[in-house]
């Protein structure tokens, strides 16, 4: 009397499909944040200033751009720019004080972010806790 029993995985397909899930999540984290700081170096500041010394020429807003990187266990959206004034503007200098256009995107759009990371805006239904 030999009974057969045939087990089945499907790790590698929930677990494609995670990481397939994941790295939508994150191109979104990524383009959430590029379209708020290219937002950002064109419209005043909340306080309403503007660096007397910025003249947008939509050279840096066109010039931000996002990616993934994969590095291990470890997933990252990048935001940035190659243009070399953006750090200046970013951070400031000893003559200039800072014009924040990257930071100020993320800590607006966290609570964004963070909603979009534990699942509410997946289309799969899985949810990243």
């Amino acid at each position: 009397m030999g009974v057969n029993v045939t087990v089945k995985s499907y790790r590698p397909q929930v677990e494609a499909k995670l990481l397939a899930n994941l790295d939508k999540a994150m191109e979104r984290v990524g383009a959430i944040v590029e379209r708020q700081a290219k937002k950002n170096t064109v419209t005043p500041k909340p306080s309403g200033k503007v660096h007397p010394n910025y003249k947008d020429t939509d050279r840096l807003a066109s010039s931000i751009i996002h990616w993934i990187e994969r590095d291990g266990n470890s997933i990252s959206a990048v935001i940035g720019s190659n243009v070399f004034y953006g750090k200046y503007l970013e951070f400031g200098t000893v003559n200039h004080p800072p014009y924040p256009w990257l930071f100020p995107a993320v800590e607006l759009k966290k609570p964004q972010i963070v909603e979009l990371l534990k699942g509410k805006g997946t289309e799969s239904g899985l949810e990243f806790r």
